[in-house]
């Protein structure tokens, strides 16, 4: 799979290179060196701000999508099916029993200062992650690596036992050494705190200016190691209506926007010049119950420290209405917290185990339980306290379809004697809440990498107080996360983590409540040309990837196509020879994947 990928993308790269090149020095020094009028301005709209301009603090949709654009990973994930392929490194190749891996990055590297990028910069990145025990990236480094430095062309990762991780590849941005070794060794939180504005990355654009609630704006990095994208300057809008978002789209005022409401999107259906784009389910909406232990705010409620009441509610939440109701049929019931994008890894629950949608069920369960409504007044109460069943869940206002579904779930769990606070919140207080543990359910989002280990680890004992949601620790689980990690024999693996996911689904430490799709929406009147990932269904904006803003470019003459000297049949030419690369990438992808199973 590797290397029919490398050989499409090299030979399909080399006919645009060639393309490109017609357009002449005079259209490459303008689009290099833009000044005034002359920037190509993709502009878009967005749900959600960001929530930190740090990378290492990043922990919602927008802080991700800004980090995939600025920092690379040693090696990233395809465009096609987010296998393994080359970034800084151009592979990374293993010893006879995997604990060795040599990779060999690209000559000429830069960071954006003009700094070179070397090995010494991948080694300083994961010791500092190691070292400093950076949450989010914990999961990528099993068996105690180290990391070695030959030249500055060679890394070499050495671990106490057999290994993937380097093949994953490991999701970790790649920082430079000179800018951030001044902050290794201080306390996470100080870490955390560190303003990224105007950062020294290595990707295709950098963060310029945030204004917190109205948006950001990325500008190119010059000396970006890559394709040289088309578009100067991303310009992020952050709309806290999605009926003005839709307008603005509409009205031209901007060109593409991410994250749509399922129940607004048909609005967008007949409208000329505007493609939907529904990317293929990656991340599921999530409700997480609190267990406590996160500090001296955590509050939980002590009944849903009940695997009966917990699992009575899950029963009385119809998952069905959500999908219908809330998406708009752009979803399928959850079920287990691997998503099915991740479909060798996901687990469908059989229909006999699983906690079906059967609200005098659920109330039996209650009642079994002890927790009755002694009073009448439509309200359970705890056996051991007395106090009525009221739970305070937050749901993420920034998260598509959160405060909806909460919406129905304070009906449904009213049905069986629950009473439900609901509290819409930004990502900023949903942050706040998840850290305090001062809430008893809260309704956001996972998604996770294509590896499933990542999403299992988020899941452990030890993650209490920093990825956990609410602090669920079960010695079993732990004890499956590290067997599967442990495992190079991929079908014994599969068979341990399809284990982790039911042990999980009849724990109930949350309920899956749905796989959205994400959907997305452009002006094909304005620019073109995108490459979307994971395939034809997957994002157009940067998640796993960011070779979309390569590629895109504007549509001849459209607004932003006076912005670059290069005639409208060259575009033509290399959207056909940059559809050709996805095309052949993707079906070879696949085809690759139905062998190998």
């Amino acid at each position: 799979m590797k290397s029919i990928y490398r050989k499409a993308l090299a030979s399909a790269a080399g006919m645009i290179m060639i393309v490109l090149a017609l357009a002449g020095s005079s259209a490459h020094a303008q689009s290099t060196s833009p000044s005034g009028d002359d920037k190509i301005i993709l502009r878009i709209g967005v749900a959600a701000d960001l929530t930190s301009d740090n990378v290492f603090a990043a922990s919602a949709g927008s802080d991700w999508g800004v980090a995939t654009t600025q920092y690379d990973m040693l090696q990233k994930f395809s465009v096609a099916d987010l296998t393994v392929a080359p970034s800084l490194a151009t592979g990374c190749e293993p010893n006879e029993d995997s604990t060795v891996w040599t990779c060999t990055l690209r000559d000429g590297l830069r960071w954006s200062d003009g700094e070179p990028l070397t090995s010494e910069d991948v080694a300083f990145s994961y010791r500092f992650v190691i070292d400093n025990k950076i949450p989010q990236y914990k999961s990528d480094f099993k068996g105690d690596p180290t990391f070695t430095t030959p030249d500055e062309h060679t890394l070499v990762w050495t671990a106490s036992e057999p290994t993937f991780a380097p093949s994953l590849p490991p999701w970790v941005y790649i920082v430079p050494e000179h800018v951030w070794a001044q902050y290794d060794g201080l306390p996470l939180k100080e870490i955390k705190a560190v303003s990224g504005l105007n950062p020294v990355v290595s990707g295709p654009f950098m963060l310029t200016s945030w204004t917190e609630g109205q948006g950001f704006t990325m500008s190119r990095n010059p000396y970006f190691w890559g394709q040289a994208p088309i578009i100067d300057q991303l310009d992020y809008r952050v709309y806290t209506n999605q009926e003005a978002m839709i307008q603005a789209l509409k009205n031209g005022e901007i060109d593409i926007a991410d994250g749509l409401t399922p129940s607004l999107i048909n609005s967008l259906g007949s409208t000329p010049n505007i493609t939907v784009q529904k990317v293929v389910s990656d991340w599921w909406l999530n409700l997480a119950f609190n267990f406590g232990g996160q500090g001296p705010n955590a509050n939980p409620l002590p009944a849903l420290q009940n695997l009966e009441v917990r699992q009575a509610i899950q029963m009385a939440i119809d998952k069905q209405a959500i999908v219908d109701k809330v998406y708009q049929g752009s979803a399928t019931p959850g079920d287990t917290i691997i998503r099915p994008a991740s479909a060798y890894w996901h687990l469908d629950i059989p229909a006999d185990q699983e906690l079906a949608f059967d609200p005098e069920a659920a109330r039996a369960k209650l009642d079994q339980a002890g927790y009755v409504d002694t009073d009448n007044d439509g309200v359970r109460e705890d056996p051991s306290t007395g106090e009525p069943l009221v739970m305070t869940m937050p749901a993420s206002s920034d998260t598509t379809g959160a405060v909806e579904a909460g919406e129905l779930i304070v009906g449904f769990l009213k049905e069986i004697g629950i009473t439900v606070e609901l509290k819409s919140a930004t990502d900023s207080k949903m942050n706040d809440y998840w850290g305090s543990g001062d809430f008893d359910a809260y309704i956001w989002y996972w998604s996770g990498n294509p590896d499933p280990d990542y999403q299992l680890f988020v899941f452990t004992s030890e993650q209490c107080g920093s990825w956990s949601d609410g602090c669920w620790k079960d010695p079993h689980f732990d004890q499956l996360y590290e067997q599967q990690g442990s495992m190079m024999d991929q079908a014994a693996r599969q068979k341990v983590v399809l284990e982790a996911q039911q042990y999980e689904y009849d724990q109930v430490p949350g309920v899956v409540l749905a796989y959205p799709n994400w959907l997305e929406a452009y002006r094909n009147d304005q620019f073109t040309g995108w490459a979307p990932s994971p395939g034809d269904q997957g994002y157009l904006l940067p998640t796993y990837n960011y070779d979309s803003i390569l590629t895109a470019h504007p549509v001849a003459g459209s607004s932003n196509s006076g912005a670059t000297s290069v005639p409208g049949w060259i575009w033509l030419v290399a959207a056909v020879a940059i559809g050709g690369v996805v095309l052949v990438v993707v079906r070879r992808g696949r085809k690759a994947d139905a062998d190998q199973a």
